[in-house]
């Protein structure tokens, strides 16, 4: 059952873990979440949940009046989106987040070398995790495009943020927003106009080449770079639009491999996580 996990019975302490950033939305979005009194979520060393808990606050304030979210990089984001503040530009910095309203494709000089040195200050986070650099250039390569696509599709890129994190051995990042998500984005196109929610849309979106614009145009969502940045590794993948996630894993993951799509709660826009962590051992879904 959705949000089973959380009732009244629930621990008051949990793992900020992708469950329990939707077992939480499905209980805010259902009006119960105030209802089950304190609740404190601690690190899973991910960074995906904590964006994606952040975007629901965002959304959804009252709902999470009694969560709080002891993990750093959750109140990086939160700084991000109500003041524009940028993270994890140190030398040293391990983690950071860097909001979209702080850079346009059109924008001053500026602002795009405050994007340009925020993400070197990532691209160096990465290399000093250990993964190659090749690897490392594709990944920032797939960063850059879904970046740029957020402005390109969302309809609010203001509401954007990007986020990294590095660990021995392993890199994640996640691109966020609260816009029009993918269903809506796709619908405009109109090849893809009967999709029938966003589950449909989620599958649409990872193929290459698909967007609103008509494919001949070239626009897609960046998602194919991604795949081959991917293309000689392990990584896992979730794509977070409407009421579905989209979760893709293992050896160069892609639409074809191992994957699971499953209903969620309603949360607006569209957020995707890239975990890579090459030398970790083989797990189990």
């Amino acid at each position: 059952m959705p949000g089973g996990d959380l009732n009244e019975r629930a621990a008051r302490r949990a793992t900020a873990s992708f469950e329990t950033a939707d077992d939480l939305l499905w209980q805010a979005v259902a009006g119960r979440l105030p209802k089950l009194g304190s609740i404190t979520l601690v690190r899973s060393a991910r960074i995906g949940p904590l964006v994606e808990l952040a975007m629901a606050t965002a959304a959804l304030p009252d709902a999470y009046c009694s969560v709080a979210v002891e993990p750093s990089v959750f109140h990086q984001v939160e700084r991000a989106l109500r003041d524009g503040s940028i993270s994890g530009a140190g030398a040293r910095d391990r983690a950071g987040v860097f909001p979209l309203s702080r850079v346009n494709p059109i924008g001053t000089d500026a602002e795009r070398l405050a994007w340009e040195q925020w993400a070197k200050h990532a691209e160096n986070a990465a290399v000093a995790a250990g993964l190659t650099k090749g690897l490392v250039s594709g990944l920032m390569g797939a960063l850059g495009e879904l970046q740029d696509n957020v402005f390109e599709h969302s309809g609010r890129p203001e509401s954007g943020v990007v986020a990294y994190a590095a660990s021995d051995g392993a890199f994640e990042f996640v691109v966020a927003d609260a816009g029009q998500g993918v269903l809506a984005s796709l619908r405009k196109n109109p090849e893809f106009s009967l999709l029938a929610d966003s589950g449909a849309a989620l599958r649409v979106a990872a193929s290459d080449g698909a967007s609103r614009h008509v494919r001949s145009t070239g626009h897609g969502y960046g998602i194919g770079q991604l795949f081959r940045a991917l293309a000689h590794d392990a990584a896992e993948l979730r794509f977070r639009s409407g009421d579905y996630a989209l979760r893709l894993w293992g050896d160069a993951p892609s639409l074809t491999g191992q994957l699971e799509l499953a209903q969620k709660a309603w949360l607006g826009g569209l957020t995707i996580t890239a975990r890579c962590a090459p030398g970790a051992p083989r797990r189990l879904p």
